[in-house]
């Protein structure tokens, strides 16, 4: 999760028309978990912006990809990974091919992340979940696989 203090924020809204809107230096994550950098196309009136979005969490990018139609479009999603699911030194930013739920074979939950570049890693869930009956695929680039 993301949080945002009061001292970072930058009074910007007044000044650019839009007083709904808050401007922020920096925002703190709360928690050590991989999180998505992803680029989305919005249409707004005959316009196509381009916006780069912080999604903290597996259930929030599902929440964006549900939310997708004619006004919304995710372009690209970059997994952010801590060092224990990436095996390196540190937190890495990688182009996100695949994301997969599924079990293995003793029935143990997990996330399966395919990257560009043929990487792989794997987040076990803890306890098994008695919901989950098959892999299920939660984002693919190839629409088809979905």
């Amino acid at each position: 999760m993301f949080i945002t203090h009061k001292p970072a924020e930058i009074f910007l809204g007044a000044y650019l028309g839009d007083d709904a809107t808050q401007y922020w230096q920096y925002v703190e994550q709360t928690t050590h978990c991989p999180w998505f950098y992803v680029k989305v196309g919005r249409r707004q009136g005959s316009e196509a912006l381009t916006r780069m979005v912080l999604i903290p969490s597996i259930s929030a990018l599902e929440q964006l990809l549900n939310e997708q139609g004619a006004d919304i479009w995710l372009l690209d999603v970059q997994l952010v990974s801590p060092a224990y699911l990436n095996g390196g030194d540190g937190w890495k930013m990688e182009k996100l091919l695949e994301m997969r739920e599924t079990v293995d074979d003793i029935r143990e939950a997990a996330y399966v992340y395919s990257l560009e570049g043929g990487h792989f890693y794997t987040e076990a869930l803890g306890a098994c979940r008695s919901d989950l009956k098959s892999p299920r695929i939660i984002f693919s680039v190839t629409p088809a696989s979905r």
